[in-house]
């Protein structure tokens, strides 16, 4: 009998748009997508996709004007994210839905301790706490993100701590209210690979110990593969293919998303392998001003048709499962078969 997950967070039909002195635009496009209790979606793309204003829309922090959710549901434990009043968010932000930003330098505030920026957060979302209990439990959160000696690194500044230690402590500001849902914005860019690898294993085994679901936004498939149940491929605001990590990295459907797993770096050292030159997607990702009429991959795509350039209107998301679990793709002329990193 499979185990029913509780579901705790459902994106529908989510437009974000921007008004610009050039007209406006959909950076977020009709994006769908769910989290569960206890898993992970991952959510990829390169940069100017939409996975970080998505993320923002579930916060409540899309600066408006110039910005705003335009259509579409976000719902928390079923209750409407979209239009909740700022008093009802803020008790929401932070405290049941939390965010690691990108870039922790400028994501701490310089002038401030860690232990101060910590217990800022706890006083703002449990104020029955006294100053030494608050105190206390910033400690403990630097403990609980594996930061040593954290009676000593409370009352330093940002600017003291290294690049993966900065990165612990926004993960310790992020979990300080012990959160259902936690959305991790590129948690590991710039730094190195053992430091990546230590983030990403603390983020797994911190969700095992709370349950939360997590939204890991990256554009690194390697990531993905080693943390995340479920994936949506993002392009030009839309989701242009989904499915359970395994499905996608052995059998993907969409023309992109072979093009990003086709540009991840082999480390194939096998004797008498030929060294090959590092594939890349060609082209430019349009202007949100100009997409083409059709399929906004088309001048990218080595599969492009004639169909994919309008005479059949947009492509849009359905099932290309062959059988047992749900795999949507976008895509007019998806592929029949191809091998992936076969996980």
């Amino acid at each position: 009998m499979t185990e029913k997950v509780e579901k705790v967070l459902e994106v529908k039909d989510l437009v974000v748009e921007f008004k610009t002195d050039r007209g406006t635009i959909k950076a977020v496009n009709g994006v769908n997508f769910d989290v569960f209790k206890g898993r992970t979606v991952g959510i990829v793309g390169e940069s100017g996709s939409g996975k970080s204003v998505s993320a923002l829309a579930i916060m409540g922090l899309i600066p408006n004007p110039p910005g705003r959710v335009a259509s579409g549901q976000i719902l928390f434990n079923g209750k409407s994210l979209v239009n909740m009043p700022a008093g009802e968010m803020r008790k929401i932000r932070g405290n049941k839905i939390a965010m690691i930003f990108q870039e922790p330098m400028t994501s701490l505030n310089p002038v401030f301790t860690i232990g101060n920026q910590i217990e800022e957060v706890i006083e703002l979302h449990q104020p029955q706490l006294s100053k030494k209990e608050r105190e206390a439990k910033a400690v403990d959160m630097l403990r609980l993100v594996g930061i040593p000696s954290p009676e000593k690194r409370v009352k330093e500044y940002p600017h003291q701590l290294s690049g993966g230690m900065r990165q612990r402590v926004m993960i310790a500001i992020a979990l300080s209210c012990e959160p259902d849902i936690l959305i991790a914005d590129e948690p590991t860019t710039a730094l190195d690979v053992t430091i990546q690898a230590q983030i990403l294993e603390l983020m797994k085994k911190l969700q095992k110990e709370l349950g939360m679901g997590i939204i890991l936004i990256t554009h690194d498939l390697g990531v993905v593969a080693e943390t995340c149940d479920t994936v949506a491929v993002m392009y030009c605001g839309q989701i242009v293919e989904s499915a359970d990590v395994k499905t996608l990295f052995n059998h993907p459907r969409h023309p992109y998303t072979k093009g990003l797993m086709n540009s991840i770096p082999s480390f194939d050292s096998t004797a008498g392998h030929k060294k090959e030159r590092l594939q890349t997607i060609e082209g430019m990702v349009p202007s949100l001003f100009d997409l083409p009429a059709g399929c906004n991959f088309q001048d990218r795509c080595v599969n492009v048709t004639e169909h994919c350039r309008g005479s059949l209107g947009e492509p849009i998301l359905r099932d290309m499962a062959d059988e047992g679990a749900t795999h949507l793709a976008a895509c007019f002329n998806p592929l029949k078969k191809f091998e992936g990193k076969g996980l």
